[in-house]
């Protein structure tokens, strides 16, 4: 996505609007605005490799968890919190309000081209409650994308399973189909 840019799930109300792209800032950094509705699910509790991620609240509050033993942190307004490489974290709107937030991602990483992915096949039909896609397959192609591994499952199981639903997504055309969602936004 390009800075100014917005999509939207049509499912779960989610926005995300591109501040800063990560062409601007040659793979470096990537900042984009999350609008988060009233009781937005939290995703399950994750970590990542490549990139950190710095939770920053404009309007309402935000949920954080973090670490193993997922510290609750309650941030409102002009409050951060940073998950860290192999940081345990997860986040949501457990309030009746909406939130206003940013995600600063360091390097860049492929997080927001996955919400595309997600955000359009939802807009589509294609996803579960969860806003997120109902087929096994591209789901996973979502997981992939957000570079995101789960506690208790080894992480080279992790990454074989992954790799393996790549490979059957571009060998039976899935991949290609997808591609529609990274070329220009989906508004919703």
């Amino acid at each position: 996505m390009r800075k100014g840019e917005s999509i939207r799930n049509s499912i779960t109300g989610e926005t995300i609007t591109m501040l800063i792209g990560e062409e601007e800032t040659n793979g470096a950094r990537q900042l984009y605005q999350v609008r988060l509705p009233s009781r937005r699910p939290r995703p399950p509790v994750h970590y990542h490799l490549a990139f950190i991620e710095t939770f920053s609240v404009i309007e309402g509050k935000l949920d954080i968890y973090v670490g193993r033993e997922r510290k609750h942190l309650i941030l409102g307004p002009g409050e951060s919190a940073t998950a860290h490489i192999r940081e345990l974290h997860t986040f949501a709107n457990e309030r009746d309000t909406p939130a206003l937030i940013t995600i600063d991602t360091r390097p860049a990483g492929s997080v927001v081209r996955a919400f595309q992915l997600a955000y359009g096949v939802a807009n589509e039909g294609g996803a579960a409650p969860d806003g997120l896609p109902k087929n096994l397959l591209v789901r996973l192609l979502f997981v992939r994308l957000t570079e995101g591994f789960v506690p208790n499952v080894p992480l080279p199981l992790q990454k074989a399973v992954l790799g393996m639903a790549a490979f059957v997504a571009r060998v039976t055309g899935v991949l290609a189909r997808l591609d529609e969602y990274f070329s220009s936004s989906n508004s919703g």
